[in-house]
């Protein structure tokens, strides 16, 4: 081998080892995943929101799932947290998780979700195809974390609006990419706001031969009216009934929720009824992203804190978020008519799933399914349907044979705490213990590793390393657009 040659194999390895140093240092602290066994829990009130509520009973826990409710009795074993309620895990019905190049940042939305009792989550719409193989770990149980479902890429029209989205411009594209979106094992396909008539309606009928839910924005050339068994995300459509459609690039426009007329929504919930049409208004999104707005006047939640420094910077250029005065006020506006819609539908009989939007200018994984779940309630009037909507309608939407029930044969995913809140949700920032998929962790253990992230992802390394070159790409990117 040459002189040359030697000089070049040492300098790459060189180069590959720093390299494989600097990511390294970069990934936070393994988490040590609980072990799947036999759990007896005994004592407690199980209940399903807003269904049943039923003391004194004792729950065995087998292989990950439920294998028998039943009285309590004095023979059962001392109860790890007698008196407490037993409820089913959250389910977030709408995330996105970051991309894989946000190194650790996987983990880290991983953690916060179960940290707050999330044991199930959605994601509807992949930053990158990597989202596979992340959601394979943590439903294997390689990582600490929910059990997640996936969408895969957005299907949208031409321009679009979602920026990874994959361009479907006629059926036969849309025929075709459910296909292999089947065959890639996805839960859900996710539609955007340029999907015009005659792929959505290739992309709906090859999705039933599947047995594949059809979920997303409502397709502004196809409206409410033209969609069916459908989920649609952020109440779009519903003002688009016979209305002019937004701008290109809006889902929803403030101002035309607010003007909505009371004939206007009662059409609108009427054809929504007739199509089977359920939404998942993602309330607590729309008011968060006043935060990017004035962070001073509408200051972050404490849970922002965990987050790595770069999002604050770098959230407003993810989505939209309220910039003058005038667009401040049109979103103050726009929040009880958004809870007004959620009310209507409810007394309609239509399904309100509870979904965050993370990834959204200050939309913190875990965090914000609490907030959505404050804002249900708000809407709904009662806390048990509010948390309902993140237990039993989100599990009947995505899984009905796993999740959002406690129940003999579904998987053991389970939020134990002191308090009942289905009778305040307020309770449900003081739960005791989380279980996922029989995996049990305490709420002390977890308060750990989230300190624990914290300091990590705001160390002086990470800050510089990782931190420092999303600021300098931000930077650049707002050059670009200014």
């Amino acid at each position: 081998m040459s002189t040359f040659l030697k000089i070049s194999t040492v300098v790459l390895i060189i180069i590959f080892g720093l390299g494989s140093a600097v990511f390294y240092g970069l990934m936070p602290p393994d988490l040590a995943v609980s072990p799947q066994i036999k759990w007896v829990i005994s004592d407690v009130t199980v209940v399903n929101p807003s269904i049943s509520r039923v003391e004194h009973q004792t729950l065995i826990i087998e292989g990950g799932r439920i294998k028998e409710i039943r009285d309590h009795a004095d023979t059962d074993p001392k109860s790890i947290c007698k008196g407490c309620t037993v409820i089913p895990g959250l389910i977030d019905a709408h995330v996105h998780t970051p991309p894989s190049v946000v190194v650790g940042n996987q983990e880290l939305f991983a953690l916060m979700y179960l940290a707050h009792g999330v044991t199930s989550v959605r994601d509807v719409g992949q930053s990158e195809p990597g989202v596979k193989d992340f959601s394979q770990d943590l439903n294997q149980g390689n990582l600490v974390g929910p059990h997640m479902y996936r969408c895969g890429p957005v299907l949208e029209g031409n321009p679009p609006a979602w920026p990874v989205a994959r361009i479907i411009t006629n059926g036969e594209e849309g025929q075709k990419a459910v296909e292999e979106l089947a065959a890639d094992d996805v839960d859900c396909i996710k539609i955007y706001n340029e999907i015009d008539a005659e792929a959505y309606k290739k992309i709906s009928e090859t999705a039933k031969r599947y047995n594949i839910p059809v979920i997303g924005h409502v397709p502004h050339s196809v409206r409410l009216s033209g969609v069916s068994d459908f989920e649609a995300q952020h109440m779009t459509g519903v003002p688009y009934l016979t209305r002019k459609r937004p701008p290109l690039g809006w889902d929803i426009a403030d101002e035309d929720i607010a003007a909505m007329s009371d004939q206007e929504l009662d059409e609108a919930l009427n054809v929504a009824k007739q199509r089977n049409i359920s939404f998942t208004p993602t309330l607590a999104n729309f008011r968060l992203r006043l935060i990017a707005s004035d962070p001073i006047v509408y200051p972050p939640t404490p849970a922002t804190k965990v987050m790595p420094d770069f999002w604050l910077n770098s959230w407003g250029l993810v989505a939209g978020f309220p910039k003058t005065t005038r667009e401040i006020e049109l979103k103050l506006q726009a929040l009880e008519p958004m809870r007004a819609i959620v009310r209507a539908a409810n007394a309609k009989h239509i399904d309100i799933l509870a979904g965050t939007d993370t990834l959204m200018p200050f939309v913190v994984p875990g965090d914000a399914l609490l907030l959505e779940i404050d804002e249900l309630k708000l809407a709904l009037g009662r806390d048990d349907l509010a948390l309902r909507s993140a237990t039993s309608v989100n599990g009947n939407h995505i899984d009905p044979n796993n999740i959002g029930s406690i129940a003999v044969g579904m998987r053991a995913d389970l939020l134990l705490l002191p308090q009942d809140p289905s009778v305040d949700v307020k309770h449900l920032r003081d739960w005791s213990f989380v279980m996922t998929k029989g995996r049990l962790y305490e709420r002390a253990q977890l308060d750990q590793w989230i300190e624990d992230y914290r300091h990590h992802f705001h160390g002086d390394f990470y800050q510089f390393v990782l931190g420092g070159l999303i600021d300098l790409i931000m930077d650049q990117f707002s050059h670009n657009e200014a």
